[in-house]
């Protein structure tokens, strides 16, 4: 019997029958074409969801009007046009043992002119939070109309083979702009209090119960708190979800957020896990339809208490299922130490205004239907040097296609750089997945030798067909006058003796190292002056995590500064230049952090050229890497040799 009981328990909306109590959530891909018609690359995405075991997949947000639409990697439901791609999904998803529902979707505002070509609309002329754009305000006949567009997209969802609808009334889109107060400050029957803001949301379940089936899933998604100081809290949530519930919604899923606060709507690492599962415990307490929460719920244990107390009746997965696609088997089988831990670092989101879907633990993301590692027919005797990120990737997907890979690490412990990252405060998932890649090397046929240093003699006597050479980048500290002379740390030397640092610590360079290392030390009481070159403190991390890291360092009183550069370290001070300001200059330092330049690493591939077949230099040996990079260049490599 699975330890998971609840979560693994059937369950039912309408008629929609499903196997467990997990649902995928609806994210944007990019996978679709520019038009918004289905892809095949869409389907393999999808499909292999399905596989994986998830109770039933929520298709991304899909436009009810043309005008609707995000951008250009928005999926479309506006024409019978697009039936053909939509039923081929479906089928392939049934074909899976899956189950499939489509949202129904329209931006409002937040569309975006330059690739509309039109201005967009609202409730009333208020601009886009984000970007500032003015809405045209709806008149009644074109409520009326949009209103009729949903059940028009409701009505081909059914004709496409779809299991069911989600209308889409969250974070800061068209329907979420009319229940709010903020956005909507109408004087018709379409504004007010709530129930007449309420008004388009009920029109739209209406319209569309009367266009689908009886007892077909109508799933109504809201924004229950859209922390903001005038929007939507959860007192008035609960109003619109028993509105939403009388005008005959089947499920509410409930979310939160609205454009204006982003930072907070896909909850990074520096939010609590299960951040918004109190607002689906609000709301479940005054409907008796079901309630789906969601919100970085990455532990199966926290899904299953959420159900087992209560709280929800389904449990909504996003970038868990965009890490690892079979999770939900995984933890039926109770081999919960082989899910791929997602670490909330949301670089698929920020991927996604690149049109291209990545992910920091799953290279494969987006190529489920060409990825495929095989197992090859002349095994080689491979050497893989580093045992990071990219290392440990290359060597996985080496071992599994079947050739004898030996890892060799310089240092006693495995994880390269990424170690000291996941140190830093809020990061416990960058342990759990750094842990995950350990695992896997341990679990396979890898030799894995820890110190173990790699040298051109060592390597020659090893005699492989292939090396590759994943030992990181020549670190080089920053030159500044006086750095070499009063003994300043770079970033490793400060994570690992920050108890002997003393107090009061500057660091200089205020990149991802720098912020992350000062939100470490900061949080043990240390008094941190951090000082940035740029205009911007974390450059190089996702605006999510940039933001909350910024506050987290500010509220803890570090001194921060920007647009600044030092051009002196002594022994205990710092002196700072900035434009059109005198030099300043700063005591009473205890220690000073000074960054280290990550330079190409190339000395031990030149010097092997001449012996061993197959060389190649990956990860930050080539230049400095995310981890994101490091590990698909590890398995892109692993995956053809």
């Amino acid at each position: 019997m699975t330890a998971f009981p609840k979560l693994f328990s059937p369950f039912k909306i309408g008629s929609l029958s499903i196997k467990n109590r997990m649902v995928m959530s609806p994210m944007e891909t990019h996978l679709c074409d520019k038009e918004g018609f289905v892809t095949e690359e869409i389907i393999a995405y999808y499909k292999e969801r399905a596989l994986g075991g998830v109770g039933y997949i929520t298709l991304e947000n899909t436009a009810v009007n043309p005008a609707g639409r995000v951008n250009d990697g928005m999926l479309c439901i506006h024409d019978d046009k697009f039936l053909p791609g939509l039923q081929r999904l479906t089928d392939c998803i049934h074909a899976a043992g899956g189950k499939i529902v489509l949202q129904l979707s329209h931006a409002g505002k937040e569309a975006l002119p330059y690739f509309t070509g039109l201005q967009p609309v609202a409730p009333s002329a208020i601009p886009s939070p984000l970007t500032k754009e003015m809405p045209k305000e709806l008149l009644v006949e074109e409520i009326r109309d949009l209103i009729a567009k949903f059940a028009e997209g409701a009505g081909r969802a059914v004709k496409a083979g779809f299991d069911g609808v989600e209308i889409h009334m969250a974070h800061g889109y068209l329907v979420n702009q009319f229940l709010s107060p903020e956005s909507n400050v109408r004087t018709d029957d379409y504004g007010g209090d709530t129930a007449r803001r309420s008004r388009f949301a009920r029109e739209i379940v209406e319209s569309i119960r009367r266009m689908v089936p009886e007892d077909y899933p109508v799933i109504c998604r809201i924004s229950a708190d859209e922390y903001t100081d005038t929007g939507i809290k959860l007192g008035e949530s609960r109003e619109i979800a028993r509105i939403l519930e009388k005008a005959g919604a089947s499920a509410i899923h409930v979310s939160a957020c609205n454009y204006a606060s982003a930072f907070f709507n896909i909850p990074c690492y520096y939010l609590d896990e299960g951040c918004f599962v109190h607002l689906a415990e609000g709301v479940k307490a005054v409907v008796k339809i079901p309630v789906l929460t969601v919100g970085r719920i990455l532990s199966p244990i926290m899904a299953e208490n959420i159900l087992q107390e209560n709280k929800a009746d389904l449990i909504v997965l996003g970038r868990t299922l965009i890490a690892d696609p079979y999770l939900p088997g995984k933890v039926k089988e109770g081999r919960l130490e082989d899910i791929r831990t997602c670490i909330s670092c949301n670089r698929c989101i920020e991927s996604i205004s690149d049109k291209k879907l990545v992910c920091t633990v799953n290279p494969y993301i987006g190529k489920e239907g060409v990825s495929a590692i095989t197992k090859t027919t002349r095994p080689k005797k491979i050497l893989v040097v580093g045992g990071g990120p990219a290392g440990l990737s290359t060597a996985q997907a080496l071992s599994t296609r079947g050739h004898n890979v030996t890892l060799w690490e310089k240092e006693s412990q495995l994880g390269g750089c990424f170690r000291y990252a996941s140190l830093a405060p809020r990061k416990e998932s960058l342990g759990k997945f750094l842990d995950y890649l350990i695992s896997r090397a341990t679990k396979t046929n890898i030799s894995i030798q820890l110190n173990k240093e790699a040298s051109a003699e060592s390597i020659k006597q090893f005699d492989a067909d292939v090396v590759v050479l994943a030992h990181g980048a020549r670190h080089v500290p920053v030159e500044i006058a006086g750095a070499k002379s009063n003994g300043v740390l770079n970033v490793k030397n400060a994570f690992t003796t920050a108890d002997s640092l003393g107090n009061t610590i500057a660091i200089v360079g205020g990149g991802p190292e720098g912020c992350e290392l000062a939100d470490f030390l900061a949080s043990r009481g240390k008094r941190i002056t951090l000082v940035e070159m740029r205009r911007v403190l974390g450059i190089g991390l996702v605006a999510h995590p940039r933001y909350h890291v910024y506050e987290r360092l500010r509220k803890m009183g570090a001194q921060l500064y920007v647009n600044t550069k030092v051009t002196e370290i002594g022994h205990n001070y710092i002196v700072i230049s900035r434009r059109r300001e005198a030099d300043q200059k700063l005591e009473g330092f205890d220690n000073i952090v000074v960054p280290t330049l990550h330079q190409p690493n190339n000395e031990l591939a030149v010097s092997i050229q001449a012996f061993v077949p197959e060389v190649y230099t990956i990860g930050d040996a080539v230049e400095g890497r995310t981890a994101l990079e490091a590990i698909a260049e590890g398995a892109e490599i692993g995956g053809k040799i």
